[in-house]
């Protein structure tokens, strides 16, 4: 895996984007931009040349991943809300909402 990628709110912003384009429920539900997320990089993993037990591994690293930027988001988050604020100047990501169900699948990925 890379050591360093750039994620800039510009770049989250352009993928919200184009997602809620392609589907427009993604504008009121934040679940569904994550599941899209999820869902192309399962895609993609799937094309990873190496074996089976490989590519699981690789999907644990990019679990590990997700959860460290996730917790690093949170921690900033939570030490800015704790700062006197300042006007952002890039939008926020979207509010959403997420429904729960029954269904214990949060999302089930169809190829077209």
């Amino acid at each position: 895996m890379s050591d360093s990628i750039s994620l800039s709110q510009e770049l989250i912003n352009n993928l919200l984007q184009n997602i809620a384009q392609h589907d427009s429920n993604a504008q009121q539900d934040m679940m569904i931009n994550l599941q899209y997320l999820v869902a192309v990089a399962g895609y993609l993993s799937a094309d990873y040349p190496g074996p089976a037990s490989e590519r699981d591994e690789l999907l644990d690293h990019l679990h590990a991943f997700m959860k460290h930027v996730c917790d690093d988001r949170a921690n900033s988050k939570q030490q800015s809300a704790a700062q006197p604020s300042t006007p952002s100047t890039t939008p926020d990501a979207p509010q959403g909402k997420s429904v729960a169900t029954d269904d214990p699948a949060v999302g089930i990925w169809k190829p077209e």
